[in-house]
């Protein structure tokens, strides 16, 4: 396993930053107007009624987590896993819908106006998501893996 060197890690740094900044924010969007989300949700007519409050209340609080969780050199990847399948998830559920015909506020950045143009922006902003998640995920190594693959083998 070959080390990413100084230059990658900053571009892993930075990506995670970035990816960070658009969670955190998402979230605490959401949690400011927990009912306008669960409106925007079951826009999209997916899950059963008694799920769409549940998803409401926990989403918001999860992305938080997610996006804290990328700036911790020992949690960046599971923070950047957690990260690509939330951006899967989101990018299923508007391609559902626009396949469906549906016109609707995803309620991914707070609540606007139903618009199939800012749906299809979302929709590659998920997949720009994941692909950065990707990115951190498969470049961010911890100090003890580090340790262990910079250390020399010593033969007897």
């Amino acid at each position: 396993m070959r080390l990413p060197d100084n230059s990658c890690r900053y571009v892993v740094l930075a990506t995670s930053i970035a990816m960070a900044a658009i969670f955190s924010y998402a979230g605490i969007d959401k949690i400011r107007d927990p009912l306008s989300f669960a409106d925007s949700v079951a826009g999209f007519a997916i899950l059963p009624a008694v799920f769409i409050n549940l998803l409401a209340l926990g989403l918001p609080p999860f992305e938080i987590a997610s996006g804290l969780m990328l700036l911790g050199p020992w949690t960046r990847r599971v923070g950047a896993l957690a990260v690509a399948v939330l951006s899967v998830v989101f990018f299923t559920a508007l391609a559902s819908a626009l396949l469906r015909g549906l016109t609707l506020d995803c309620g991914c950045f707070g609540t606007g106006a139903p618009s199939r143009p800012r749906m299809w922006l979302e929709l590659a902003l998920d997949v720009a998501l994941f692909s950065g998640a990707l990115f951190v995920y498969l470049r961010s190594v911890t100090r003890l893996s580090a340790r262990i693959v910079s250390t020399p083998s010593i033969k007897v």
